[in-house]
């Protein structure tokens, strides 16, 4: 069996996968960018069997082309926090070893002179995704997939390894048990080098044939005015979250917080 997600995004074809800065993108144009990601990973080999690539990107579409693609070619995605100084940047490229970094242009600075002070393969998630199409691996779901390192509160970061078939059975466990649908749309602000943003909201979202619809950071007043603006029928965060978002509602006008509420019930 290959990996899933790819699998699945296939049934979807021209339906809206995602809604970020850049634009709004179908599954079909999700697969074949990461399908040149990967082809541009691969340059020339068969597989990256289980390699490890660093990635940096911020909220939208390159970051999910980027972790599709780094899969689909047989690696395992390993994204690097937009918030960690280059020391701690420098030590995650150290002890996850990857093959190769890729950042989005954005963030070229950061990362690229730390990779070239390794001696890594760099290269723009805009170039990967301009290289021609190839013929792509097939990824066993036993394969390992993804390098999360915890926050390193007591201690130095720990970089958690979790296969295809884990992700999977994580992702059909939460789209049961929150009766996913592809009529769903979730909005998605959390950070994407931890778990919750990267599985519960994108890889659930996209399991299920649904609309994510990403946003750069998480701004209280400008959640709330998506919320407001109806259409969303999903919704998941983290208690410091929920604390700042109630705390806006309380600080608004008797009409707003009306508005802001409407919005809630849909979801």
């Amino acid at each position: 069996m290959t990996i899933m997600l790819a699998e699945r995004a296939a049934l979807y074809g021209d339906r809206t996968a995602i809604v970020a800065p850049e634009g709004a993108f179908t599954y079909r144009n999700l697969l074949e960018a990461s399908g040149r990601v990967a082809s541009f990973l691969l340059a020339g080999a068969r597989d990256l069997e289980e390699r490890p690539v660093a990635f940096m990107a911020p909220p939208g579409f390159h970051y999910v082309a980027m972790q599709w693609g780094i899969w689909r070619a047989g690696g395992i995605a390993t994204p690097l926090s937009l918030f960690q100084p280059r020391p701690e940047l420098e030590y995650t490229l150290g002890d996850a070893a990857p093959a190769a970094a890729l950042a989005h242009p954005d963030f070229a600075a950061r990362l690229g002179p730390i990779a070239a002070g390794r001696g890594l393969r760099f290269a723009l998630s805009s170039e990967a995704m301009e290289h021609p199409l190839k013929d792509l691996p097939r990824v066993d779901v036993s394969r390992r997939a993804m390098i999360l390192y915890t926050s390193g509160t007591t201690g130095r970061p720990k970089g958690v390894v979790t296969t295809h078939d884990n992700i999977s059975a994580q992702v059909a466990s939460l789209v049961q048990a929150w009766e996913w649908t592809a009529e769903d749309r979730i909005l998605e602000f959390l950070p994407l080098h931890h778990i919750h943003g990267i599985v519960n909201v994108i890889s659930c979202a996209l399991w299920a044939g649904a609309v994510c619809e990403i946003v750069p950071e998480f701004d209280a007043g400008k959640v709330w005015d998506r919320i407001g603006q109806g259409g969303l029928t999903l919704f998941m965060a983290v208690p410091t979250i929920y604390m700042k978002l109630i705390d806006a509602w309380e600080k608004a006008a008797p009409a707003e917080r009306k508005r802001m509420s409407d919005g809630c019930r849909g979801m």
